[in-house]
């Protein structure tokens, strides 16, 4: 029996999956996950994910086995590595098993796969500005200027630094091509510093609150809660249990009180999902309740019982990121 279509009142957007570096390294989207993983074309479907932002993500210097991986000052390995994930999101288009989200009409839930949103994670596979418009003609939407450990252009959670010189030009580029930008992963000063740098649209794809978690500069304060308000941007709950609870096993009442915090500070309206699953960790590292994405209404009951109305509660699942979506240059003028 064919898959029913989704419709676009009971989906569910998500915005942080690695689905190219997981393809990359050898998992069969087409079979259910791992006995350790939660990510599939048949656990989307079932979750009623119906648009993902998919990361191409490198990571300069990490293990040499890892697909992701790059050795820093390479230019051409990180080009590679990256061209690489988007030659997997181009194969998987090509074989009816998703759709990359180009206009705003990609977004629209016309069959059973997914749109995907493309997010850069790690803006080192750029090898200069003048080769973003090969990324953007393919289909890239957004931007995160580094990963944890850094890049060309900006510095990461786990060092430190701001902007580069590089890192501004790039910046100028995106502005020019109407591309998002992805504060999650920012250096503290990196943060600072694209937030002056840039009047495009920003966004959290997947961070939480260092109120509850730990003064991290993984985690976002409440200044930048307030940064991001200001811009209108988005913030995306990570579902990694490291980043929701300290020294025992994330809960659902956990992600709870992440967003509620996040929304008491940005609004209802300004906080969605951004879930990280098998980004880098296992299904035990995942808030118990929430091992299987199919378990993502648990979320929307939890916020119901918090008081949340049933329009705030759609906008959670998938229209806060819906409307920042709509107002995206890139996909308003894609091609």
């Amino acid at each position: 029996m064919p898959h029913q279509p989704l419709h676009r009142n009971d989906t569910w957007i998500d915005g942080h999956l690695d689905l190219a570096w997981l393809g990359v390294a050898g998992r069969d989207f087409d079979r259910p996950p791992p006995p350790s993983g939660t990510v599939s074309w048949p656990t989307l479907r079932e979750s009623r994910i119906g648009i993902a932002f998919g990361t191409i993500f490198t990571q300069l210097d990490g293990p040499q086995d890892d697909p992701a991986s790059y050795p820093k000052g390479d230019r051409d390995a990180a080009a590679r590595v990256g061209r690489t994930q988007m030659a997997w999101y181009e194969s998987m288009e090509g074989s009816g098993r998703l759709r990359i989200a180009r206009t705003l009409s990609d977004l629209d839930p016309c069959s059973d796969v997914p749109a995907v949103v493309l997010l850069m994670e790690c803006a080192d596979p750029i090898v200069e500005p003048d080769d973003l418009e090969w990324w953007v003609d393919r289909g890239l939407r957004l931007v995160g200027l580094s990963w944890a450990l850094g890049s060309r252009h900006a510095g990461g959670n786990a060092v430190s630094g701001g902007l580069t010189a590089e890192g501004r030009d790039l910046v100028e580029a995106l502005e020019a091509r109407g591309v998002g930008h992805d504060l999650s992963h920012l250096s503290r000063k990196a943060f600072d510093d694209l937030m002056t740098a840039t009047t495009g649209p920003v966004c959290a794809t997947h961070s939480n609150a260092a109120s509850i978690i730990g003064d991290d500069p993984r985690h976002l304060t409440d200044e930048q809660y307030s940064a991001i308000a200001d811009r209108d941007g988005i913030v995306g709950l990570n579902l990694f249990g490291r980043f929701l609870a300290r020294d025992r096993e994330a809960t659902l009442e956990d992600c709870l009180d992440h967003v509620e915090h996040a929304a008491g500070i940005i609004g209802r309206h300004r906080v969605a999902l951004g879930s990280d699953a098998d980004g880098g960790f296992g299904v035990e590292a995942l808030p118990v309740e929430l091992r299987r994405l199919e378990n993502l209404p648990r979320l929307a009951h939890g916020l119901e019982a918090r008081g949340w109305s049933s329009e705030e509660i759609a906008g959670f699942r998938s229209g806060n990121w819906r409307r920042w979506l709509e107002e995206l240059p890139a996909l308003r003028q894609g091609r």
